[in-house]
Formats: C-alpha cells, sequence, structure tokens
C-alpha cells in the first residue's frame, strides 16, 4: 500500500528534485522576462510622478537623456502631518530621467496641469541593455 502511493505522476526521483526543478524553471522565465525588457522594449510611456502644473520642459523631441538630467520642473503640492494637524505647501520639483535614452516625445508643455500616474508626459526610449 505504501509504495502505491510512492508511484504518483512524477519525472523526478524526489521532491527535492521537484524543488530544484521549479526553481530552475522560476528563474529561466525571470531571466527571458528581464531580458526581452532590456533588449526589444522600444519606448516607454514617462507618467506624471504627482498632481501638479508643469513649470518648465527642460529636454525636446529626439533629445539624448542621461539618468539623472532634469527633464522638467513641476509645481506640487506636499503635504506632511505635524502634531496631528496636515500641513499643505506647494514646492517646485525637478523631474529627472531615471535612465539613459532619447526623447522620442513630449506630450505635455509648459502651463498644463497633470494628474499622477494618468498622464503621460514624454515617451522615451531607453538605450540598449537598460531596464525600462
Amino acid at each position: 500500500m505504501a509504495e502505491e502511493k510512492k508511484k504518483g505522476m512524477t519525472v523526478f526521483k524526489s521532491d527535492r528534485h521537484e524543488d530544484w526543478a521549479s526553481i530552475v524553471a522560476a528563474g529561466l522565465v525571470v531571466i527571458a522576462v528581464l531580458s526581452y525588457m532590456a533588449f526589444f522594449v522600444s519606448s516607454v510611456p514617462f507618467k506624471a510622478p504627482s498632481d501638479g502644473k508643469i513649470l518648465a520642459v527642460k529636454v525636446t523631441e529626439n533629445s539624448i537623456v542621461k539618468k539623472g538630467d532634469t527633464l522638467l520642473t513641476m509645481e506640487i503640492k506636499e503635504k506632511k502631518v505635524v502634531q496631528g494637524v496636515t500641513e499643505e505647501k506647494v514646492v517646485q520639483k525637478d523631474i529627472k530621467a531615471k535612465i539613459n535614452g532619447k526623447v522620442v516625445k513630449v506630450a505635455k508643455k509648459e502651463g498644463d496641469t497633470v494628474k499622477k500616474k494618468k498622464d503621460v508626459l514624454m515617451v522615451l526610449e531607453p538605450e540598449r541593455g537598460q531596464l525600462p
């Protein structure tokens, strides 16, 4: 009876072999997805990081940008809770590039108001071999 339970529908000799096969398969999937993102994704939409107003756009279409370059300046409202009271103030914030690449399209202009994660500010073409 005990030998019948051991004869399952598996090609592996033990559970440990099944675990290692699962780990290797998951690793191969992760490598395939990251390789696809690094070498085959041609453009990445850059969405507004927060609600606000665009004060200045520092790049134009077909500009080459490096990681850390300022793409635009936004006016945003920051909220802080100090001793149980919510304080709100308007600040200017520079939005910087997180990857090297090329600006394919600038979708917004100075004076436009944008919504967080909804409005596309620009489209970037990442440098090959980088993860967007």
